[in-house]
């Protein structure tokens, strides 16, 4: 019997065209999320304009010493109102000296703690234009940052950079800071001489002034406040061209020979862009600088932004994949760039698709297989966030700035929505629908409805509800499936039943599903104990036809199937639930063609406790010919936890080659941590030797190094903080192994490490990675907080609330306040609150606002209730490994 959903209802009219009737009108543009705004959070949209941003020009001059910067700002406006007699622009914390017409005429203004407003010397008509000239002085907080030589690191070269999103450049100029309005601009920069810039556009002239130098950049595409760039400072200029394009990268003298490791497909990637879109590239030139300090990057228009930390050495570089990150911005050019969200609350245009094409660009240059494994890792970030709060993508309700948008719902599930409309649309009418989005909003703003449009007009398809399921409502079909074969009737049977709680917010989900039958050639083929003589039926089934949340599809075939796939390539967004036969998954892991598949086999077959499941895994973990299949077949073997697993892991980690296997032997490292003294002490003592070798002879990855320095510290034997410490003083990048052996630390419930963390987290001296490093170990002695005195947790409290208040870096600050989330302590509350009404980085204030919140709301009781669970649960899982190691003791005595 067909269960309905109440949601809605679909009026079917005719010719494949529906009408979505909502049984309730609702306040909000979208419904009400779960668990994501803050008490007080407000709707926002777009601000009005009653004057159109043509052109904006700064003349300014940077003082590196007094960290400052002067000048005017000309901003030369046209009149959308019928009659305009003021304008106002963002200017927070600026110092106005005087507001002026471009021919001199001055003009009175008024300002509030973010606005500057401007009482205009006459009403300006529609459509006539005029230039307001803002002169200014500021010692930015944000917006612009300087960066020079610290304890923290004496090497650091002299240079600025500037960060717009979502709404900082307000800071160090007075402008429309929001993205829905564009201009051509201009930036004239005097600078110390010795230095170089990079900005948006082309360089015009530099005029020498002994000294100083002025520089002239000028970019003639319209392009909205928050992607205006100017980046100062002593770089190696690496210089590479693309159809006659100057494409360049900027990085400091010391990197110079690791530049290429990062940035160096640029125009490889350019070129699959514009083959794929049918669009070329809308700039004169595309720059890339890597900045100190800075943490993540930016699509700034033709001159992109990266972090410090994306720039890897030659030996970060074997298996810590970045180049990922400038397929992304790249990619923004189009999306974001030429086409940008006309406000945050529509940013999936931006983020989605440039998440979706980076995927594209992974799937161009390195493969299929490759190209479903990121996807798959894209879900699976998405369903952790959705598990803590869910939201529809398009959401209008959040906090100031709106930074806490930019989350995994709008880049993760954003490109699943465009990967599930490439399906659903085909690749060909994809592609051609993209190009004539691009084309018709090229240099304006635009919101889904824009994308929705112009996808239905080229291709004929209706795709109201698809939008409004996945865009404007939150979730994913959670499906449970149940297969059973009828062998008289030769039938295959498969029930689906939707088992998400349909409500205002998550839909009962409408859309085609396809499942493949994987079935023996021949009778005699079926009879052979080892199968590979096969063929796929495939099928299609529509899911929450007429509102059935459970529904039943049968399909007569020859004969039995060896494998039954749900959504055999991977096209979507779903959590699946689906039992069957162990011969069914080991068959699956062995021969199934698709990785996804392979994946999912080995994940269920560790719930299996047959002898040839284990065989199974063990052979998939030394033969797969995918890295992904490989590690999942690692942790299958970590979650049986037996002797025998333990044996093939060890013997795995050894003989795997380091230079092609690097990313497997970490997941391997890793699982070996699993085997945890008093729990299991022999097997525990074991994990630890294999990993201490590996430790002490070191490891052309660092990536293994830090995974098995985190392990050893997991299995709690004795000498393990003895053997870890040491490893502290030998360097990597970005102290990316530091991050492991502090992991490692704080799981080993030693409460000497919670002084050793808080030195290393609280020294200034420290570099800001090696204190973030620090502060990762803080975060674990929280999460595993009943390994350790109150005493001793007191103690790392006390440490993150010294990080919170006094570190200079955002990054450190935050982990801190997330760290202090998992410790239950109260008195952080009012100090993370406190910091959030001042704190300028969106990023940390949502995570000051989230740790408070996650603290306010768990008292004493729920923490130690939550403790428990955990705790059962862990004894449960070691009374299960008992139990086998008894009976396999019971075995070898019979």
């Amino acid at each position: 019997m067909a269960s309905n959903c109440t949601r809605a209802q679909a009026l079917e009219l005719g010719n494949g065209y529906s009408l979505l009737m909502f049984n309730e009108l609702h306040a909000l543009p979208s419904p009400k999320s779960r668990s994501f705004e803050f008490p007080g959070d407000q709707l926002k949209f777009a601000p009005d304009r009653p004057a159109d941003v043509r052109h904006v020009k700064l003349d300014i001059t940077l003082d590196f010493e007094q960290e400052t910067i002067s000048g005017t700002a000309y901003t030369t406006f046209s009149a959308l109102y019928e009659e305009v007699t003021t304008v106002s622009l963002d200017a927070e914390e600026l110092h106005i000296e005087q507001v002026a017409l471009a021919n001199g005429t001055k003009l009175n203004y008024s300002t509030t703690n973010q606005k500057l407003i401007i009482i205009l010397d006459r009403p300006y008509k529609h459509g006539e234009e005029f230039t307001v000239a803002v002169t200014y002085h500021a010692k930015p907080r944000t917006g612009i940052h300087f960066m020079k030589p610290a304890p923290e690191d004496p090497t650091r070269p002299i240079h600025a950079w500037t960060f717009g999103q979502p709404r900082y450049h307000s800071h160090w100029f007075p402008c429309h800071d929001s993205p829905d309005d564009r201009a051509t601009t201009e930036i004239i920069v005097t600078v110390p001489a010795q230095f170089i810039t990079v900005s948006n556009g082309n360089l015009l002239g530099v005029t020498d002034n002994g000294a100083t130098k002025t520089h002239h950049w000028r970019h003639d595409v319209p392009h909205a406040a928050y992607l205006v760039s100017l980046v100062v400072g002593d770089f190696a200029v690496i210089e590479d061209t693309y159809k006659g394009k100057p494409v360049h990268y900027y990085v400091r003298k010391d990197r110079k020979e690791d530049a290429p490791l990062l940035m160096g497909k640029t125009p490889k990637m350019i070129q699959f862009y514009e083959e794929y879109l049918g669009v070329e590239y809308p700039y004169d030139k595309y720059a890339q600088t890597v900045v100190e300090i800075y943490t993540g990057a930016m699509e700034h228009t033709s001159a992109t932004t990266h972090s410090f930390a994306l720039l890897p050495d030659k030996r970060a570089s074997l298996d810590i994949e970045l180049e990922s990150v400038v397929a992304h911005e790249l990619a923004h050019q189009w999306f974001g760039d030429l086409v940008t969200c006309r406000d945050w609350s529509n940013g999936w245009l931006n983020e989605g698709f440039a998440t979706y094409f980076e995927l594209l660009w992974g799937q161009h240059d390195h493969g299929d297989d490759e190209f479903k494994y990121t996807l798959l890792q894209e879900k699976l970030g998405y369903l952790a966030e959705d598990r803590q709060y869910r939201r529809p993508i398009v959401y209008y309700v959040y906090h100031d700035r709106g930074f806490e948008l930019f989350d995994r719902h709008l880049y993760n599930k954003g490109a699943w929505v465009l990967h599930m409309l490439r399906h659903y649309l085909g690749d060909i009418n994809f592609r051609r629908g993209l190009k004539a989005y691009l084309e018709t909003y090229r240099t304006k703003q635009v919101v889904t409805a824009d994308l929705m449009r112009t996808l239905e007009e080229v291709t004929g398809r209706s795709l109201e509800r698809f939008f409004q399921q996945w865009v404007h409502g939150g979730g994913h079909p959670e499906l449970e499936v149940n297969y059973t074969w009828d062998n008289e009737r030769k039938l295959a049977k498969v029930k689906i039943k939707q088992t998400q709680k349909v409500d205002e917010l998550t839909a009962c989900f409408y859309m085609p599903l396809d499942i493949a039958f994987t079935i023996p050639t021949s009778d005699e083929e079926a009879q052979r104990e080892q199968i590979t003589q096969t063929h796929t039926v495939s099928m299609q089934v529509q899911l929450g036809e007429d509102g059935q949340v459970e529904q039943s599809f049968y399909l007569p075939l020859e004969r039995e199937p060896v494998m039954v796939r749900i959504d055999p390539d991977g096209w979507l967004l779903k959590t699946l639930r689906f039992e069957r036969p162990a011969r069914m998954l080991r068959y699956q892991l062995a021969h199934d063609p698709d990785i996804l598949g392979r994946i999912e086999a080995a994940q269920e077959l560790a719930k299996s406790g047959e002898e040839e499941s284990l065989n199974a895994l063990v052979n998939a973990l030394n033969n797969d010919p995918f890295r992904g299949v490989r590690s999942a077949a690692a942790r299958a073997l970590s979650e049986i936890g037996n002797a025998k697993a333990q044996v093939a892991l060890i013997k795995a980690l050894q003989e795997l080659d380091p230079q092609k296997s690097s990313k497997v032997r970490s997941t391997i490292a890793l699982a070996l941590g699993h085997y945890q003294a008093p729990q299991q002490a022999e097997l525990a003592q074991l994990s630890s030797e294999a990993l201490r070798v590996l430790l002490s002879k070191g490891d052309v990855s660092y990536l293994v190094e830090a995974s098995a320095a985190e392990a050893l510290g997991q299995t709690r034997t004795e000498g393990v903080v003895a053997s870890l410490q040491p490893l502290l003083d030998r360097p990597s990048w970005t102290n990316y192994v530091q991050r492991g052996i502090f992991r490692g630390l704080g799981f080993t419930g030693d409460e000497s490490v919670i002084d050793l963390m808080a030195r290393y987290a609280g020294d200034t001296h420290n570099h800001p990675t090696l204190r973030r490093a620090a502060l990762a170990g803080l975060q674990v002695v929280g999460s595993q907080r009943n390994l350790y005195s109150e005493a001793a947790r007191e103690r790392a409290v006390t440490a993150l609330i010294n990080t919170v208040e006094h570190d200079t870096w955002g990054p450190a600050r935050s982990l801190a306040a997330m760290a202090l989330s998992e410790f239950g302590e109260k008195r952080a509350i009012a100090v993370l609150q406190n910091l959030a009404e001042t704190e300028l980085d969106s990023g940390v204030q949502r995570n000051y606002l989230v740790a408070a919140q996650t603290l306010s709301t768990e008292d004493k009781g729920d923490a130690q209730l939550k403790q428990l669970r955990s705790d059962l649960e862990e004894m449960r899982e070691d009374n299960r490994k008992l139990r086998e190691q008894l009976s396999a003791l019971e075995a070898r005595v019979k």
